[in-house]
């Protein structure tokens, strides 16, 4: 019961300057005080990145990884189950995107969704030098490659080789950077 009261004020209730400067203090990363970023020690950014207006990230038990230089933009959401989101450095997300880290089981109709367990959390991970376009979605358990481009509007479910060029719903590889 403490821990799910602690767990709600650290989301809720801490005031955005206090997460903005704590993550300034310690990685130089600037946080807007329009944006949403839970002060969880499962929350991380590597130095130097940047959260636009109305960004939001929080975790729901995995651990939220930033690695250095990375540009989360207006009205992101990034949200874990007990699955991780690690990513890489140098990574750019344009707005609107969404990365779920984790999904609850729905099959059981004899239990409320929220009673029901987490599917198996495989989080997800994304390479260093990604671009992700705007209004993209990254789903469980998938694995972007290093300097991987996903198309605006795509949705990711599995695995992209690195230098892949991805658009679509189900994103599929449409082309290599050379």
């Amino acid at each position: 019961m403490g821990s799910s009261i602690s767990h709600k004020l650290r989301r809720y209730f801490v005031p955005a300057f206090v997460v903005s400067a704590q993550h300034f203090l310690r990685s130089r990363t600037l946080i807007s005080l329009s944006a949403r970023v839970q002060f969880s020690k499962n929350v991380r950014f590597g130095r130097r990145c940047v959260v636009k207006s109305f960004a939001v990230i929080q975790s729901s038990g995995g651990t939220v990884s930033f690695g250095s230089g990375c540009a989360i933009s207006s009205f992101d959401h990034f949200s874990t189950g007990e699955g991780d989101i690690v990513i890489g450095n140098d990574v750019r997300f344009a707005p609107n995107c969404t990365i779920v880290g984790g999904t609850k089981q729905v099959g059981d109709r004899n239990k409320r969704i929220v009673d029901q367990p987490e599917v198996r959390p495989n989080g997800i991970t994304i390479g260093d030098d990604v671009l992700i376009g705007a209004g993209a979605v990254i789903l469980p358990a998938s694995r972007i490659g290093r300097g991987v481009v996903i198309g605006a509007g795509s949705v990711v479910n599995g695995d992209i080789p690195d230098y892949a060029i991805v658009a679509g719903m189900p994103a599929r590889i449409i082309g290599y950077r050379e």
